[in-house]
């Protein structure tokens, strides 16, 4: 019998079948998961039991989606509200990944190429927008010009053909644009476009310290520093960008004694950081340079590159997207598919993996923008339609497993579903997500989307709802209420 420690929601479990004990504290027992019961749950039980649970005065406020239905079935299982659109959240990726398959294919590779000509006195780096390229990669390319014998560079070109105003979706909300969950998607990406700021403390009434942990990246910004160091502070240490500066302004305190805070931001201009981050590289291996530029023309400089640096294989890259929830891996997948600076219809990407146009509404890869827009029965549908294709397997393995990988390793650690359901979470303020596969003993795997717009609950509280209707979906049977028991 799974237990989850539960302070403070009886009121909100009362409707439920479950057993509260414990002294001062509950503690929700799972008796209705996977084999807990002796008790058989029907499909009208199911169809009960999911109306009585957002029935709840806490859950009942916001707007629910729910689409159930099994692989091997043209028929729903059960349905509430699932054609009706719904903010995904990071439910987007499973579209935007499930596109990239389709369009890209699982082995297709970003490149960043390297050319020399003039014996080494022009570098010219052309990127693609590999969101993998890391700091590595550049010494890479330092100790591979000086193993060819250059020391000494006069240009250096580093080629991005993504423009700064396309950095981000047009439909992403000022207040994200200084985190690393929203970092700028550009072409020549260097370790995710982040940069993570530690707060330390000092003494009473003095500031805390900012340390960057890469001084290139940290430059770029500008501190305005209001902390400050208190035994018993009102805030924790908290960041926004003063609008159109480079500007932060951090506020909040931590105790005297209290460990470094790390707040991860996104990198302010990532064309400059990866070519002065490539210089300091080339200087690490005895070559100077003397004029950086940057540049659109992709017109290489020699008839074959020096270098050639590619990323993993897509089938790889989605797991990074699905498992761990990455948007600057999604938002560079989408370019890839079509570049920012080209007119999309992405309706007809969407028709190609079988869904209705009408049913999703694309304005981003990640779903970081509150303008995407899809139906839960259209997120089970792209499921089903993804176990058809040669490459369903591969999808479906991106996909982060119920206790044990990606944003639901502990979720459902506590539950009997662990190893049995593969899904995708989603979350912003007043949205939370959960779509996947779950095993169920009688129907085989079944698809499922569970969908909540506008609540005033906290993401965890939603999550935990969620989690017992999964529970649920898990055990339905084809049976008749009357057959219980037997």
């Amino acid at each position: 019998m799974a237990l989850v420690l539960l302070s403070q929601w009886k009121k909100y479990l009362d409707p439920l079948p479950l057993q509260l004990t414990g002294t001062g504290i509950f503690y929700l027992c799972l008796t209705t998961g996977v084999g807990a019961q002796a008790d058989r749950l029907c499909v009208g039980d199911l169809q009960q039991k999911l109306e009585s649970h957002l029935q709840q005065p806490e859950l009942s406020r916001a707007q629910w989606g729910i689409a159930i239905q099994p692989l091997t079935d043209s028929q729903p299982i059960y349905q509430y509200q699932a054609d009706r659109f719904f903010i995904p959240a990071s439910n987007q990726k499973l579209i935007t990944t499930a596109m990239a398959l389709q369009e890209l294919g699982p082995n297709f590779r970003f490149t960043t190429q390297v050319y020399q000509r003039d014996g080494g006195k022009k570098v010219q780096v052309i990127t693609s927008g590999d969101p993998s390229f890391d700091v590595d990669d550049l010494t890479a390319i330092a100790k591979g010009l000086k193993d060819r014998g250059v020391t000494a560079i006069e240009e250096l070109e580093l080629v991005d053909t993504i423009a700064p105003q396309d950095y981000q979706r047009p439909s992403w909300e000022w207040d994200d644009l200084h985190y690393g969950y929203a970092p700028p998607v550009n072409g020549a990406i260097l370790a995710g476009n982040q940069v993570i700021l530690a707060l330390t403390p000092q003494n009473l009434g003095e500031p805390l310290t900012p340390t960057w942990s890469d001084p290139i990246a940290g430059a770029q910004w500008q501190i305005i520093n209001q902390t400050r160091t208190e035994v018993d502070p009102s805030q924790s240490p908290q960041v926004r960008q003063i609008f159109g500066q480079r500007q932060l302004v951090i506020t909040g305190g931590l105790p005297p004694a209290e460990e470094p805070h790390s707040i991860t931001l996104a990198v302010a201009d990532p064309q400059q950081y990866f070519l002065a981050s490539l210089q300091q590289k080339l200087a690490e291996q005895g070559i100077s340079v003397s004029t950086l530029i940057i540049s659109a023309n992709t017109k290489a400089s020699a008839p074959a590159p020096l270098l050639t640096l590619t990323s993993p294989p897509l089938w790889t890259l989605i797991k990074t997207v699905n498992q761990d929830s990455n948007n600057l891996y999604a938002e560079a997948l989408l370019n890839a598919i079509q570049p920012p600076s080209q007119s999309t219809d992405w309706q007809s990407y969407v028709e190609r993996l079988g869904l209705a146009p009408t049913t999703v509404r694309l304005r981003d890869g990640s779903g970081l923008s509150r303008q995407d827009l899809v139906t839960p029965q259209a997120l089970v549908q792209l499921l089903i339609n993804q176990t058809q294709k040669s490459t369903g397997t591969i999808y479906q393995q991106s996909l982060a497993v119920a206790g044990r990988s990606g944003t639901l390793e502990r979720s459902f650690a506590d539950t009997p579903l662990v190893g049995k359901m593969r899904g995708k979470t989603g979350t912003l303020t007043g949205v939370v997500s959960l779509t996947g596969y779950v095993e169920n003993q009688q129907w085989g795997t079944v698809a499922f989307s569970f969908m909540v717009n506008n609540s005033d609950l906290g993401a965890s509280v939603l999550r935990e709802a969620m989690k017992q209707m999964v529970l649920w979906t898990a055990q339905v049977e084809k049976c008749q209420p009357s057959d219980q028991g037997r």
